[in-house]
């Protein structure tokens, strides 16, 4: 029976989808949602100059008896596969930092965004011409983190992205391209974080890229939408064939980190309306297994 996280990032997010909320207090509230598990993030709030003191974060996890199955990397100001290598360097120098802190609250996976924008003006952007080179430079950082993850115990899931608008291409959009990438890798320390909303997006069957995922897949990103941007709904406010991607993970047996990754950005209700909902939908899939809302 699958136990369903929630990312903490929803009660730490305003209308605009701004993360500055008191991650100690959204922890608080997944735990009232009834939760046992939840993804943190190492964004927002106390991670404006590295990461915060963990002794909070343990005391709340502790209080609340939530397990932080995963983290969330920084993902806004770095760029794993940055053609400038200083901005390279610093980008693994902050996911590292996010490693250690995820292992000192007693956590298992961080999910990684093995690209990000162009962080500097004078950096292109993503082209055929050059993703070939992107990816490279992302298997470098991954390569370089992987000592971290050997160090604190914590595995490494890359989430599959979608190219934003402007790009002609981005690295590793789809679950074979992470499988190559990742095939040189060790399968304790490197695996896969299925956003099944990017794949929605990338015009992908959500469950066909769950089987290619297969055993390497260590956690979801489990989200709904429907129109052109990455809408982040709860499941039954899209598009998305929950049947077939329920039946895909029993397929391949999957037993990683279940997270309803959800926003109220896009959502007609408030954060509380949102959590209620997807509170309703975890105890029908506990139940039911995971099938279609709507």
């Amino acid at each position: 029976m699958p136990t369903y996280s929630i990312a903490s990032v929803l009660h730490m997010s305003d209308d605009t989808g701004d993360i500055n909320g008191d991650p100690i207090e959204a922890l608080r509230s997944v735990a009232a949602s009834g939760y046992s598990e939840v993804e943190l993030i190492a964004e927002g709030v106390g991670w404006e100059d590295g990461p915060p003191d963990s002794a909070p974060f343990r005391e709340a996890l502790e209080s609340t008896g939530l397990y932080p199955h995963t983290i969330h990397a920084p993902f806004r100001s770095i760029n794993l596969a940055s053609f400038d290598e200083q901005e390279r360097k610093d980008s693994v120098a902050q996911v590292a930092a996010a490693m250690r802190f995820h292992a000192e609250v007693g956590g298992r996976t961080i999910i990684i965004h093995p690209s990000g924008s162009p962080i500097s003006p004078d950096e292109p952007l993503y082209t055929l011409e050059n993703v070939g080179e992107a990816t490279e430079r992302a298997h470098r950082s991954i390569s370089e983190l992987l000592r971290v993850g050997e160090e604190t115990g914590v595995r490494m899931a890359l989430e599959n992205l979608v190219a934003k608008k402007g790009f002609e291409a981005r690295p590793l959009e789809t679950m074979q391209e992470i499988r190559s990438f990742i095939a040189d890798l060790p399968a304790e320390y490197v695996g896969i974080c299925h956003d099944i909303g990017h794949t929605r997006l990338r015009k992908l069957d959500v469950a066909n890229e769950t089987r290619i995922a297969s055993e390497r897949l260590y956690a979801l990103h489990i989200q709904d939408g429907s129109s052109d941007e990455d809408d982040h709904l709860p499941p039954g406010h899209g598009v998305i064939d929950f049947d077939s991607f329920g039946q895909a993970l029993d397929d391949i047996g999957f037993d990683g980190a279940w997270t309803m990754e959800v926003l109220a950005t896009n959502h007609p209700g408030t954060v509380e309306d949102v959590a209620i909902e997807l509170a309703t939908i975890r105890d029908r899939w506990i139940a039911e297994g995971i099938r279609n809302v709507r």
